[in-house]
């Protein structure tokens, strides 16, 4: 089961996930990211309640964080994600914050 909530408030678009992403879910997870980037703002995606992130999925996100880097941004990866962006081995290309700004990188540290 997985779940995604796409919300704009006029200053930026907010994406929450939740629960699993496989391929089963990928489609739905390419039409919530299109939907939030139509709006033209800012895009915050939440990642923090992701419990499985397959490596489809994965390479979506990070494609996605490489190709809309003004427009995108992910915030706190929960374990999971950190470790299938780890196991895709796109831990250097990847692009995701942890807090409410992008003061602190996830793998700044490596």
């Amino acid at each position: 089961m997985f779940g995604v909530q796409v919300e704009g408030n006029g200053s930026e678009t907010r994406v929450g996930m939740w629960g699993e992403f496989d391929a089963f879910s990928l489609p739905r997870l390419r039409e919530a990211l299109d939907d939030a980037s139509a709006f033209g703002g800012p895009v915050v995606v939440d990642l923090s309640g992701i419990t499985f992130l397959d490596l489809q999925s994965t390479r979506e996100l990070v494609v996605r964080s490489l190709i809309q880097t003004h427009q995108l941004v992910f915030r706190n990866p929960s374990p999971n994600v950190l470790a299938s962006i780890q196991a895709l081995g796109m831990k250097d290309a990847a692009r995701a914050w942890n807090g409410p700004d992008r003061g602190e990188h996830i793998f700044s540290e490596a």
